[in-house]
């Protein structure tokens, strides 16, 4: 005889809707990768394991963080933050670990610290890349072993704390350079998930442009009843996006808010100027993409520092490899001749 499952409905019985998560239904995407990152999220919320999240600037990398604490246990779901981007060396200590009263001139009262606060729970460190040298081995020690040390403190705080890094930089040069353990990167990325950029996601740049577009044109009181031209799109479609989907939807705001008409052109196209501080850097020839390409020379000196390594000066420029390769092609530069510089 069978047993009936509980959580199973009877025949007629409508299935229970699932739970909707607000951090997560907010990740709007058309791209397979993307689509599978967040298939594994679960699982990922779940494991209960440090996890680093790596992508260009405004890929989403801190809503992806946020979605990952949601998905977790209840217990484990509570999430501080800390941007790492501008702590110096003593800051960065106080602001993770905390002081006691009196541990500094300015330590009037005592400060628990980001790793304290965020006991049975969740930290999310964004840009992890930039944390100073000096503390990365105590970041180490409370990742490891789950104690950490107030400063001016005496004895060690045990401390509950799952792990989440994101950064933008190239964390494997940065080891090269020294700055960065590699211990503490190893450490970090027993999880890791890499965030395509935008411009490898043709299908979310209209999705994500139609769902800007609606939510520009209810703040401002907007009505786009044509949406954007076919050359408006074809633009869209064409532009590198260097900032990725913070870009993009600055770019769709600020074409709604001046558009005239019931349909957006173009000509209400406006781009952030993105030098980069790349120098050598000459505009592309008429009607190709918005961005910036090296000259000749230039671009021979960025290659042979990459070792001909054409996906990693893809990833410093904010292109796709075929647009380097192209730039290549256009300049009869022979990529293996740089491979071989690089190698003597």
């Amino acid at each position: 005889m069978s047993r009936k499952d509980p959580h199973k409905p009877a025949p007629g019985e409508d299935s229970p809707a699932p739970p909707l998560i607000p951090e997560l239904t907010d990740i709007i995407t058309a791209d397979r990768r993307v689509q599978e990152i967040l298939a594994w999220l679960p699982m990922y919320a779940n494991a209960d394991l440090p996890i680093l999240i790596t992508g260009e600037p405004g890929t989403g990398k801190e809503l992806l963080a946020r979605a990952i604490c949601a998905l977790g246990p209840g217990w484990r779901r509570t999430c501080q933050r800390l941007n790492c981007a501008a702590l110096t060396e003593s800051l960065a200590a106080s602001e993770l670990f905390g002081h006691v009263r009196g541990a500094f001139t300015d330590a009037r009262q005592p400060r628990p610290g980001k790793f304290r606060m965020a006991h049975e729970g969740n930290l999310f460190l964004d840009e992890v890349g930039e944390l100073p040298l000096a503390i990365q081995p105590k970041l180490l020690r409370a990742v490891e072993q789950g104690e950490i040390e107030p400063v001016g403190g005496d004895a060690p705080v045990k401390v509950d704390v799952r792990l989440i890094a994101a950064t933008n930089q190239d964390l494997p040069r940065l080891m090269t350079q020294g700055r960065f353990r590699r211990d503490l990167f190893d450490r970090l990325a027993v999880l890791s998930i890499d965030l395509p950029p935008l411009r490898e996601r043709p299908d979310d740049i209209q999705l994500l442009t139609e769902h800007f577009t609606r939510e520009a044109a209810r703040r401002y009181g907007r009505a786009l009843s044509l949406g954007f031209s076919s050359a408006a799109r074809s633009r869209l479609q064409q532009y590198s996006w260097p900032g990725n989907v913070r870009e993009l939807k600055n770019v769709v705001t600020r074409a709604v808010l001046f558009s005239a008409g019931p349909a957006i052109g173009a000509e209400h196209l406006t781009f952030a100027s993105h030098p980069g501080g790349l120098p050598g850097m000459v505009p592309e020839p008429a009607g190709s993409a918005s961005a910036l390409r090296p000259s000749p020379s230039r671009l021979k000196e960025l290659l042979a520092a990459e070792g001909g390594n054409i996906a990693a000066l893809a990833r410093r420029l904010r292109v796709c490899s075929k647009t380097i390769y192209r730039w290549l092609r256009s300049y009869q530069i022979d990529p293996m001749d740089l491979r071989d510089v690089a190698a003597v």
